[in-house]
């Protein structure tokens, strides 16, 4: 007998990464609005970049439908959304977030850069070495009633860099160095967005009640399986939600199985006594099952 073995481990795993897919809802969609320089450093095509970013940490999460850039882009184009300001009004949120069909809308930005360059001279060299630090932030609003549901930022940094840093304008090495602080200051704001998702996803889903089964047969060493999975061998006790009828199976080598749907409650007991399958002619069967089934 072919058995299916449940990996309990793997599939709690999954209800913690993969809530909305593994509860049968869908995602809900979300739109990336915008990703804004509110420094006055220059770094080239950052809002993009940004943007980039954010898109590929939200869509990692598995949490979310990302709702397509370019339609995003059309929209907030036809109704003339200013970014800088547009998620502060309501109104605007609300009536960009059923253009888009979307759940919750998305701005990402750079709040600071914080550059510092130290000049070192000796024995007729001179060196210099960085330091540098950016703050992001993250903006989500819950697109049907026009509220801020998550609002946060981070701050990152690098020292002892072997080159200079200008504050007014980025690039080379220091712009390679700065995307990397973003795009891990992103994903570290997308992170705790993420875990604030998944509790609500438990609060709004309460957990389902187990209670204590015990089944055993006669002979012992019966194969237990309940919707075709393999759970043991009896005896064995058992945790499963109660309230659910369960189809269960009680089956043994050389002897008659049993398979009977059983309402699941506090501290059932299931005991099957299965008999030998006589030796019959080619043709004939004698099927005796005794069960006893008992709550206590």
């Amino acid at each position: 007998m072919q058995r299916k073995v449940l990996p309990f481990g793997l599939f709690v795993l999954a209800l913690l990464v993969f809530p909305p897919l593994l509860s049968g809802k869908e995602p809900p969609v979300i739109a990336v609005v915008s990703f804004e320089n509110h420094t006055r450093v220059y770094i080239p095509d950052v809002e993009n970049m940004g943007l980039q970013y954010l898109e590929s940490a939200l869509l990692s999460t598995g949490q979310f439908t990302l709702a397509d850039r370019l339609t995003v882009d059309r929209s907030l184009t036809e109704i003339g959304f200013s970014s800088a300001s547009g998620l502060v009004d309501p109104a605007y949120s609300i009536q960009l977030g059923k253009m888009l069909g979307a759940k919750y809308l998305v701005a990402g930005n750079v709040i600071d850069i914080n550059c510092k360059t130290t000049e070192f001279r000796g024995y007729g060299v001179t060196t210099h070495r960085s330091f540098v630090s950016v703050t992001l932030g993250l903006r989500v609003v819950d697109a049907e009633r026009g509220t801020v549901f998550f609002i946060d930022q981070v701050t990152l940094s690098r020292e002892n860099l072997p080159f200079e840093f200008t504050s007014v304008r980025i690039s080379g090495e220091s712009r390679t160095t700065l995307q990397n602080l973003m795009q891990e200051g992103v994903r570290r704001l997308v992170g705790r967005f993420s875990q604030k998702m998944t509790q609500l996803v438990s609060q709004a889903t309460p957990s389902a009640r187990t209670v204590r089964v015990f089944i055993d047969s006669i002979p012992p060493g019966a194969d237990v399986e309940i919707g075709g999975i393999f759970f043991g061998n009896t005896p064995c006790e058992l945790f499963l939600e109660e309230g659910k009828v369960l189809e269960i199976t009680v089956s043994l080598a050389g002897y008659d199985s049993w398979t009977k749907k059983v309402l699941i409650r506090p501290d059932l007991k299931i005991t099957a006594t299965l008999r030998e399958t006589p030796r019959t002619a080619p043709g004939q069967t004698q099927v005796q099952v005794q069960v006893g089934i008992d709550s206590q």
